[in-house]
């Protein structure tokens, strides 16, 4: 580890870190600010922090426990350097247990700010892995002859693993080998989802879900079962971090055998359950759309003819063409009635004309 630049960097390194990040909100948020106290007291030039673990635990409102887990937590990580332990007048070097007093009192302990350094990549080292360097330099045979080779390792096309998780499924379907193929999958997208079951391979998680996953059960049930209860109620959980886990294929196995009936077979999954309760809602809105058609039905005196409808071609075609008649002359009834308005219209004329010439 190194003297950290800077107290935010510090902060930023803290948090960023990938230990901090798999804790618990609760967790985490106590780790960020015992780092935070311990930053906020820092010296801005040596960068070294003395506050005792009482005052940050009566500052933050946390138990002394808390506190010195904390810390203890930032110390194995190499974020805290201790510069001096803190002791009392008892127990200091140098008082005969007590018996005499050099006037120092109760000291409290000295941390430095600091990051861990970073690891080397198999690039940035400037050695040959393949050459074995001479046990002296002054060895003139060795200088000679020069370094010798190490054995190369061999070809990776000898290797063979037992099953390939990212190869593609060309087994038979319905077949056994289909099927832990299949299971396969499943696993591998647990172990890729859960950091918990990281610790484990895809194969030891696949024997452990081997019962749920026949039974239809998916990654996503798989890691709702593992945080939950039948019931919907989530576990209690008495560790802070994963890595408390000591034995995680027992936790595994705890966690789903609630899952499981009085005869020993898996109960519905989530998905499971909510594909049931969709199916059933939609079935009761069939029902429900029965029910409201035979009401309007018997409302309107009976069933209801809906006009066919017309596909987009016939909608969109022009109308058909009506042949029309040939044109024909006006009937006999139209002729009759015209000769008789106009005798009535001649007849009134004549009565007119004749009434003015009697005036």
């Amino acid at each position: 580890m190194r003297r950290a630049p800077s107290q935010r960097h510090f902060l930023r390194t803290v948090k960023e870190h990938p230990d901090a990040l798999a804790l618990k909100c609760h967790a985490y948020r106590n780790l960020t600010e015992v780092a935070a106290r311990l930053a906020h007291a820092a010296d801005w030039t040596t960068l070294t922090t003395r506050p005792t673990e009482q005052r940050i635990a009566d500052d933050l409102d946390l138990a002394l426990s808390t506190v010195k887990r904390w810390i203890r937590w930032l110390r194995e990580r190499g974020f805290l350097g201790v510069v001096e332990e803190g002791t009392t007048n008892r127990y200091r070097r140098g008082n005969r247990c007590g018996l005499t007093d050099d006037g120092m009192g109760n000291r409290a302990a000295v941390w430095v700010l600091c990051v861990p350094a970073p690891e080397l990549d198999e690039h940035d080292a400037h050695t040959d892995k393949t050459t074995t360097e001479p046990p002296s330099c002054t060895s003139r045979r060795g200088v000679q002859e020069g370094p010798t080779h190490a054995r190369e390792e061999r070809s990776t096309s000898r290797r063979w693993n037992r099953i390939s998780t990212t190869n593609e499924v060309t087994a038979t379907p319905g077949t056994r080998k289909h099927e832990r193929r299949q299971a396969l999958q499943v696993a591998e997208k647990i172990h890729d989802t859960s950091t918990t079951l990281r610790r484990l391979s895809p194969w030891y998680i696949r024997h452990l879900t081997r019962v749920f996953i026949a039974a239809g059960w998916t990654s996503a049930d798989v890691l709702h079962a593992l945080d939950h209860k039948p019931d919907g109620t989530a576990w209690t959980y008495t560790w802070t971090s994963r890595d408390q886990i000591r034995n995680v294929p027992a936790w595994v196995r705890f966690r789903l055998s609630a899952w499981l009936d009085e005869r020993g077979r898996p109960l519905p999954g989530k998905s499971q359950r909510l594909a049931a309760a969709a199916a059933q809602l939609r079935a009761e809105q069939a029902a429900l759309q029965e029910r409201f058609e035979d009401m309007r039905a018997r409302r309107a005196g009976g069933a209801i003819g809906l006009p066919q409808r017309l596909s987009r071609a016939e909608a969109l075609a022009p109308p058909p063409m009506v042949e029309q008649a040939p044109a024909s002359g006006p009937s006999t009834a139209y002729l009759a009635a015209r000769a008789a308005l106009e005798a009535k219209r001649l007849a009134q004329e004549e009565e007119f004309r004749r009434r003015l010439g009697r005036e």
